[in-house]
């Protein structure tokens, strides 16, 4: 067998030469060369083709990336027979070759070298979502992610920093910056082709997990996991165009295998076209493996387990909602998660709502007022993109905002004149709504823990008459707490540097600033301090699966411990929240979750712990729909049954007695 020599230009600094003879393969330099693996018998299902499998490759410096397969794990002279020699066990960083941020990096500015597609386009996305971080409502072209776009306020609940986890696009976990220049790359695409790429981010995002559960019986034994990124989202997005779109089988495959080959290499794309061959084949002969359903007789965790894969979710969460909510509601409130989602519109104080969807209708849009509060929302069925593209958000005209959020404010019932303070404001939306429920009238003050996410808060607040309000104050509520910064404080440089310095700081701002709010004296009322409000909103950092049809990426991201953590959180969160209502006044606690542990159970919890406390149901002022309440007065949302994103509320007046004076006792 002749020798075959292939020059690989990587890395720059000088040339690799990698020979393939008589079945073995040799990498070199100028100074020698040195063996890299044997084929052992059959290389997987793939035959002898190496390349196509992505292992370590040891030759006492970097591997060239041109050169690695598309599998990760095991050394390939032991990745069929489950062996590992003993100098295998431990690798380096420079025999593992690039980090795999760099290594992401590279796969990403190749593809962006090429010409962007609905396909490559949708590509990039599911690369951002699953490797670095991104939210696919974002990242996917949502209305949600426009309004984002605009105002940095999609109130979908999309996290911010301190009240939904997590971090905004662009802060990349590490990873260089590119924004700016991805945005830029997509911006040729048309308007239909960019409404394919959301289909096509938000669906393989939501259905990954029926969709992997295919990919691996086609493996043959290698896990979804151990492929490269661009191979295994390829593949996932290849396989919601043929089974759920049913799209052109041979352009879907040309597609995606030249893709692969355009950012990897030509080995990598053969595992790709040979998995997508077996996809046909199987659609063509019925054959293709698909989850079965739970069967009678099925332990109550494998039918979880069965349950959640053929739904596409995490099998912990399924198993949760089994034993909160029973098997049809678990079955409702998944098939919920898996549609497309409607959104709604939060309009601008003193439109007719009536008259707004007629406006709208004009323009091929359909909407209708909302059936829970249908003087302030409406509900957008088609057609919102084109008007969130056209300004809609930055205008003031309306802000995107589900209606389970706006019940929460509907809720706290925010009086003219009051003080109000939002605890864990961003992204805003509560807050804007809070503001027009008051007419301009009082104070809020809006506390996060993102300084940048308040900013874009305040910026929204200047484009609404009544925002003029509300303060921004970037803090933790735990340190908050404990410095007395009372409604009338003027949150000016030293106010927000001693908001954000260390909890050991005490002295009273409100004292300095002269307390209280405009117009009156905040301690006239029996036990009264200057540092209290006549209402708090504690919304509060939760597991977000009460919104989990809008940011289908979230379900992957969450897990029991995290619930766990969350849970502990709000507990201190509360606890701090308790000591800043005036006697009197009205805590108000929510969440986007529908966890009994962050709501029910949470609540329960605290009433136990704060026996000056009581929970009291809404007034008919505040205008609620009985169908929104539980029997105990609370708010509570599900998805499947309301039509709208989970969430839970529930109104904590704190008794009138007077207080001892002295410094707040929350935990820090």
């Amino acid at each position: 067998m002749a020798a075959i020599r292939l020059l690989i230009p990587w890395p720059v600094s000088h040339r690799h030469i990698v020979t393939i003879n008589a079945g073995h393969m040799h990498l070199g330099t100028a100074s020698g060369q040195a063996p890299i693996f044997a084929p052992q018998r059959h290389c997987g299902t793939h035959g002898n083709r190496l390349v196509a499998l992505r292992q370590p490759v040891h030759h006492g410096g970097q591997t060239p990336p041109a050169c690695r397969p598309a599998v990760r794990g095991r050394h390939v002279a032991s990745a069929f027979d489950g062996r590992r020699a003993p100098q295998q066990q431990q690798q380096t960083k420079v025999e593992q070759g690039l980090g795999e941020s760099d290594e992401l990096q590279m796969w990403m500015d190749r593809l962006m070298r090429l010409q962007p597609t609905t396909r490559s386009v949708a590509l990039l996305q599911l690369l951002r979502i699953e490797e670095e971080g991104a939210y696919a409502g974002l990242v996917g072209g949502s209305p949600g992610a426009a309004a984002a776009a605009a105002d940095d306020l999609d109130g979908e609940g999309s996290p911010s920093s301190s009240s939904r986890g997590g971090g905004a696009i662009g802060a990349d976990a590490g990873f260089r910056d590119r924004q700016g220049t991805r945005n830029s790359w997509s911006a040729e695409l048309e308007p239909r082709h960019a409404r394919m790429v959301t289909e096509l981010v938000s669906g393989t995002t939501r259905w990954r997990r029926r969709l992997d559960y295919t990919l691996a019986a086609l493996l043959k034994g290698h896990s979804v996991a151990s492929l490269d990124a661009p191979v295994r989202n390829a593949l996932r997005l290849a396989l919601y165009e043929l089974v759920e779109l049913q799209n052109a089988q041979h352009g879907v495959v040309n597609s995606y295998v030249d893709l692969v080959k355009g950012i990897m290499h030509i080995g990598a794309g053969n595992l790709t076209n040979g998995v997508l061959r077996n996809v046909t084949r199987g659609l063509k002969e019925g054959s293709l493996p698909q989850p079965q359903p739970p069967t009678k007789g099925m332990s109550s965790e494998a039918a979880a387990e069965a349950l959640a894969i053929g739904a596409s979710h995490p099998t912990w969460l399924v198993a949760a909602w089994l034993k909160q909510y029973g098997p049809a509601a678990t079955m409702a409130l998944l098939k919920y998660n898996n549609s497309r989602p409607r959104y709604s519109l939060r309009l601008a104080p003193g439109t007719d709502a009536e008259a707004f969807c007629r406006k709208l209708a004009e323009n091929q849009v359909r909407a209708e007022p909302s059936r829970y509060l249908p003087s302030e929302y409406v509900t957008v069925d088609t057609g919102l993109q084109s008007l969130l593209r056209e300004g809609l958000v930055q205008r003031g005209e309306a802000q995107v905002q589900d209606e389970a959020a706006g019940l929460v404010v509907a809720l706290l019932d925010p009086q003219p004149g009051e003080s109000l303070l939002d605890a864990c404001a961003a992204p805003g939306g509560k807050t804007l709504f809070a503001a027009a429920r008051m007419r301009g009238q009082g104070t809020i003050t809006a506390l996060d823990l993102s300084a940048s996410r308040l900013e874009a808060l305040r910026r929204a607040a200047e484009r609404q008459p009544d925002g003029r309000m509300v303060k921004v104050c970037a803090s933790d509520l735990r340190r908050f707490a404990t410095l007395r910064i009372g409604p009338g404080a003027a949150m000016d440089a030293s106010t927000l540097a001693l908001a954000a310095a260390a909890p050991a700081a005490r002295r009273s701002v409100s004292d300095r600033d002269g307390g209280g709010s405009p117009g009156g004296d905040s301690s006239g009322a029996a036990g009264r301090q200057p540092w209290h409000y006549d209402r708090v909103l504690l919304d509060a950092p939760c597991s977000g699966t009460g919104v989990l049809a809008k940011r289908a990426d979230m379900r992957w991201r969450r897990t029991p411990a995290m619930v766990a953590e969350l849970a502990a959180l709000q507990s201190q969160l509360l606890d701090a929240a308790a000591v800043l209502v005036a006697p009197g006044g009205l805590l108000v606690y929510s969440t986007c979750s529908i966890e009994a542990q962050e709501n029910q159970d949470q609540l329960a919890a605290f009433l136990k712990r704060h026996p000056e406390y009581a929970l009291e149901p809404p007034p008919p002022s505040a205008g609620l729909p009985p169908q929104c309440l539980s029997p105990d007065g609370c708010l509570r949302m599900l998805p499947h049954q309301h039509g709208t994103d989970g969430a839970f509320a529930a109104r904590l007046r704190r008794q009138g007695a007077a207080v001892e004076a002295g410094e707040p006792t929350a935990a820090v």
